[in-house]
């Protein structure tokens, strides 16, 4: 009887223990693995017209009953999942087994020629490939400004523009237009005229409204200027490189207004950012300005201002300009916020210096920056009619990298 009483007892003690070690193992062996159900191998999928790729609908519990694709016209699909790009275009592609469905986004694209760049400087080279297919041969419309070889080589040689062909092996014709720029415009021997060309333009050209629209396209490199803004003398000078790589060969000077009293604007070496702002009103504020680059911050290169959307309603912020009274900004006539706006990509470097009234090469320049005066009576100015006389063009600035925008 004990004996019985004994291994009645032993059981029950191996009982609890076999049911401690049970809850002590992971859940997953207590709970089925969702990832094990039913699904397809692509919930969305990209694919070249002429081009095809498996759908296949893994741990079915049912039989496959049919695939379809609402649309034939962008992507077909046959019985056994294999899908077929047919031209561009967005499409749902489902399958159905047992009493459930379920979907592949699928998107078309043509192939297409791949370049780093539409804009290339004169001398630089770069190499074309087909994305989608495989070009057998390669044809530039105008040899004498882009060459380009049958593998897809070229080589930039003047200024101006030419359309790229590529023959595919598929037989597909297809094609790129590139642009060839020339290094930065040099002046030789330039007159302070050729550096501020803003002190023989007129009133209207000063403040008026070019009619452009939009952002940049693209931008010569980072280290193509440097920027100097001397907050005593209020000029900004843009300088390029000599042969040594050094920052000595002026490009531009500029009349300004920096930051007044209690809104100082910050000083140090920055690098612009890559906001431009083509004509916008200032937030919280009622006042608008043109040609806005973001040097650090809330610290922007821009025109005078307006007290609306409309440049005759122009304010005299034009004739305080060379006076500290901004919120901060550097303010400038509008070339000169317009030449930087399109002419230094982010990145460009900053210096905002305190300066000197012992610095006399900064403060002849500042007394050659004479501007027209504001009329007694009120400028009339239609949007794209104002005068221009400005020594460059959007076509001749450097396109070395396509401009990305980026939100204020």
């Amino acid at each position: 009887m004990k004996k019985q009483i004994k291994n009645f007892l032993l059981r029950i003690v191996a009982l609890v223990i076999t049911i401690a070690i049970i809850s002590e193992l992971p859940c997953t062996l207590a709970k089925a693995d969702e990832s094990t159900g039913p699904a397809l191998n692509y919930t969305e999928k990209t694919v070249y017209s002429g081009k095809t790729f498996k759908l296949v609908l893994n741990n079915p519990l049912a039989q496959i009953t049919r695939w379809w694709s609402q649309d034939e016209s962008i992507a077909t699909v046959n019985r056994n999942g294999k899908v077929t790009g047919v031209a561009p275009g967005t499409v749902k592609v489902k399958v159905k087994s047992g009493g459930n469905k379920y979907t592949c986004l699928v998107t078309v694209i043509d192939p297409y020629i791949k370049v780093k760049t539409d804009y290339i400087r004169v001398g630089n080279t770069t190499t074309l490939k087909v994305k989608g297919d495989t070009a057998v041969k390669y044809v530039s419309s105008a040899p004498k400004i882009i060459s380009v070889d049958d593998e897809g080589n070229i080589t930039a040689n003047k200024k101006g523009m030419a359309t790229i062909t590529a023959t595919c092996k598929s037989g597909r014709v297809i094609s790129t237009t590139l642009h060839v720029y020339e290094n930065i415009k040099i002046i030789e021997n330039p007159t302070f005229d050729d550096l501020a060309p803003t002190t023989h333009m007129t009133f209207e050209e000063l403040v008026g409204n070019t009619g452009e629209e939009g952002y940049p396209k693209a931008m010569p490199t980072p280290d193509t200027y440097r920027i100097t803004v001397d907050l005593y003398w209020k000029v900004v000078m843009v300088h390029t490189k000599d042969k040594d790589g050094k920052y000595t060969i002026p490009i531009r000077y500029m009349i300004c207004s920096p930051g007044a009293s209690g809104h100082s604007t910050r000083q140090g070496v920055f690098k612009m950012k890559g906001t431009r702002v083509r004509f916008s009103k200032f937030r919280g504020l009622t006042v608008w300005a043109q040609y806005w680059s973001l040097i650090v911050s809330a610290t922007y290169f821009h025109s005078i201002l307006y007290n609306s959307g409309n440049v005759n309603d122009y304010t005299e912020s034009y004739n305080k300009l060379g006076q500290a009274v901004s919120h901060g900004c550097v303010r400038l006539t509008v070339p000169d916020a317009r030449w930087i706006y399109y002419n230094c990509a982010p990145g460009t470097e900053v210096e905002i210096r305190a300066g000197s009234s012992k610095d006399e090469e900064t403060k002849a320049i500042r007394e050659q920056l004479k501007l027209a005066p504001m009329p007694s009576t009120r400028a009339k100015m239609k949007t794209g009619e104002i005068p221009w006389t400005d020594n460059w063009e959007i076509d001749e600035v450097p396109q070395d990298f396509e401009y990305v925008y980026v939100p204020q």
